[in-house]
This record gives C-alpha cells, sequence and structure tokens, in this order.
C-alpha cells in the first residue's frame, strides 16, 4: 500500500506535466486566436495555387484545413506561424521548412508564402504571448 502522500505527489506532478506542455504548444495549436495569421493562410490559397514542397502539397492544406494528425502539416504551420510573427527570419523559415518537408529552401512555394507577407505583421502572438 502506498502512503498517503504519494499519490498526491503523482497528481500534482501529472498536471504540472500537463501545464507545462500547453505552455509549449506549437503556434499552430494557438492559431484559432491569430484572425491576422488566419486571414494570411486563407489568402496563400488564391496568391499561391498548387504549391509542393517535396511530396506535401500545402495548397491542399490550405484547402482541408489540414489534419493535426499529419506531422508536416503541424510542423509546416508551426513554422510559418513563426515566420508571420516574426520569431524566424525568412531565410530560417525557408531552410527549416524545407529540411522538414523535402525539398529546396529556394522552391517556388516557399517564394511565393514569403513574398506574400504583410509588410507590417506583428510581432508577438495573440494574448501577449512569446
Amino acid at each position: 500500500m502506498l502512503p498517503a502522500s504519494k499519490p498526491l505527489r503523482i497528481i500534482a506532478a501529472a498536471a504540472a506535466s500537463v501545464a507545462i506542455l500547453a505552455a509549449c504548444a506549437p503556434d499552430a495549436v494557438r492559431s484559432r486566436q491569430a484572425t491576422d495569421f488566419n486571414a494570411y493562410l486563407d489568402s496563400l490559397r488564391t496568391a499561391c495555387p498548387n504549391m509542393m514542397v517535396g511530396t506535401n502539397n500545402i495548397s491542399e492544406w490550405l484547402r482541408t484545413s489540414g489534419s493535426r494528425s499529419d506531422d508536416d502539416y503541424v510542423y509546416w504551420l508551426d513554422q510559418t506561424s513563426r515566420l508571420y510573427y516574426q520569431r524566424i527570419s525568412a531565410q530560417q523559415y525557408r531552410d527549416s521548412v524545407s529540411a522538414a518537408l523535402g525539398g529546396r529552401s529556394d522552391s517556388p512555394a516557399l517564394d511565393c508564402i514569403v513574398r506574400h507577407l504583410p509588410a507590417n505583421r506583428p510581432t508577438g502572438l495573440p494574448g501577449g504571448r512569446l
């Protein structure tokens, strides 16, 4: 039999783990609050039709809102959010996305995504999160 304090410590540790993971959620998970970012993604559907990076069809992801179970989509969305909110440079974006999804950092799809970034986009996430 466990001492009474042991189950409480396990519960406290589990709760702390959940809180830490929630705080570290990728930008993609929080994008529901990001209306400007979502509008940017919507604009890419018409500005950049037929986007492919490696074997990944970004245009299809934008058309169907992707799938949270698709690691490539979640990664792309998170990196695109970081680019949009100026947390990474355009070159860092190109390098990271092309490395993760395959393809070249100078692909037409990545060129179009970067080219259509709004000039005066925000530098912080909605709600003041870093």
